[in-house]
């Protein structure tokens, strides 16, 4: 129960995160593809923290809320990247660092909480996968 906990609440800040870092770039976008991709992912992940906040509620648990520090650092890292180039293949660059990123940290997290459930383990499977797959269709921005 404890390994349930923590993953979900690592899951639901890494999530949080994502979704930030995606509306940090989305006004910037250039072309319209483009944009539908970053809505498109947007809305996966709006997906994902509502089954995650779900799990969350029915154990009597809040979220996580992500860093602030790490939080500001992200965002001053996006502006000043966007400032120096704002093209779509910037934007596709920074956001396949952040899903790299989002890989890691849940992977990273899937480890130290192994004693999750089956449930539990999954939703944490399924953002990988979900960041696997942004990062494959942004590829062909670069």
């Amino acid at each position: 129960m404890r390994d349930d906990i923590e993953l979900l609440k690592e899951c639901d800040s890494g999530v949080k995160m994502g979704i930030q870092g995606i509306a940090n770039v989305r006004d910037n976008a250039y072309g319209q593809d483009f944009k539908n991709l970053l809505a498109k992912y947007e809305e996966e992940h709006v997906k994902i923290l509502g089954v995650i906040h779900e799990k969350l509620d029915a154990r009597g648990v809040d979220g996580k809320t992500a860093n602030p520090v790490a939080r500001a650092m992200s965002n001053m890292s996006t502006d000043m990247k966007l400032m120096m180039n704002d093209s779509d293949e910037k934007i596709a660059d920074i956001m396949m660092d952040g899903c790299n990123m989002g890989i890691k940290s849940v992977s990273k997290y899937m480890n130290q909480y192994a004693g999750a459930s089956k449930e539990v383990m999954g939703i944490a499977n399924d953002i990988v996968t979900l960041e696997q797959h942004f990062m494959n269709e942004l590829r062909q921005y670069l």
